[in-house]
């Protein structure tokens, strides 16, 4: 056989095998088999009932989970002191990882609050669910663009079982956060037409007090917490605790609760001697 046949009939057999292979359907991504979106969890009607079943899964956990943070600063970059205090702080911290874009913590028993999932570092807030696409993958729950919850695969049930309890609360929340403003802007009415205005109690009075020496220790988000149970005792009675929950807020960069807790202030007391300031700080955290 001359060098030219050969030559064409190897050309011919490279045509036929590309065409083949182009004609050949795609294989389907094992990445996106793997993703679970969550759905309504059966049995929860409630957000409360929501929380309840995230904290059976995440604060009596004892086993490992990996909490990954994208794009957060690490506070943990410097001094083995550091590192210390933080561990200390976090007690059911493990291990730290850190790359130059991201970081992870190896955490078990994190703690389950009526407005957060209080996690290391970066706390995630229920109200910043609405617009997030949380999703399950190999064993992640993806609960906002900077965080993950890594179960692992052998904890996938739990994975999406997490994922489903916090799409109730991603679903409802609005919802519930609007019937709660008119509840107040009725209660706030009412307040206002009152010569004599209600007293503290004792117990809101403690409460109080402990919120504001959490506040002069620098320790804001235990301050919010305890002003949080200071207005569950009364919600009209001590109109400054809204002032100082805005201002808290908006120390730890969330501005969109210190604007709430501002404009509750407000409906409170209109009149107050502070009233121009206080509105002054609404513009801006508006901007931010």
């Amino acid at each position: 056989m001359s060098l030219v046949r050969r030559t064409v009939r190897g050309r011919g057999f490279c045509l036929f095998f590309l065409a083949v292979v182009l004609a050949w359907p795609p294989p389907v991504s094992s990445q996106a088999a793997d993703v679970y979106s969550p759905k309504l969890p059966a049995g929860i009607t409630t957000i409360e009932a929501a929380r309840e079943d995230l904290a059976r899964l995440l604060e009596k956990r004892s086993e490992t989970m990996r909490i990954f943070y994208d794009g957060i600063p690490a506070p943990l970059v410097g001094s083995p002191g550091i590192r210390t205090k933080f561990f200390q702080s976090y007690p059911q911290t493990k291990e730290l990882l850190v790359n130059d874009t991201f970081f992870t913590i190896d955490t078990y028993g994190v703690k389950v609050l009526h407005d957060r999932i209080d996690l290391p570092v970066r706390p995630l807030y229920y109200e910043d669910l609405p617009g997030f696409n949380i999703t399950v993958q190999n064993g992640a729950v993806a609960v906002s663009p900077q965080i993950e919850l890594r179960f692992g695969r052998a904890a996938m049930a739990e994975a999406q079982r997490v994922a489903d309890d916090l799409f109730f609360i991603q679903q409802n929340i609005v919802t519930l956060q609007k019937e709660n403003e008119a509840a107040f802007q009725e209660k706030a009415a009412q307040y206002r037409t009152l010569k004599t205005k209600p007293a503290m109690s004792e117990e809101q009075r403690r409460l109080v007090v402990q919120a504001e020496s959490l506040n002069d220790r620098k320790e804001y988000a235990k301050a919010i917490d305890a002003f949080q149970k200071a207005i569950d005792v009364d919600p009209v009675s001590y109109p400054p605790a809204y002032f100082d929950l805005a201002l808290l807020s908006a120390q730890m960069q969330r501005f969109k609760p210190a604007l709430a807790y501002m404009k509750k202030y407000l409906l409170l007391v209109p009149d107050a001697k502070d009233a121009r300031a206080a509105q002054d700080k609404i513009y801006d955290w508006e901007l931010k």
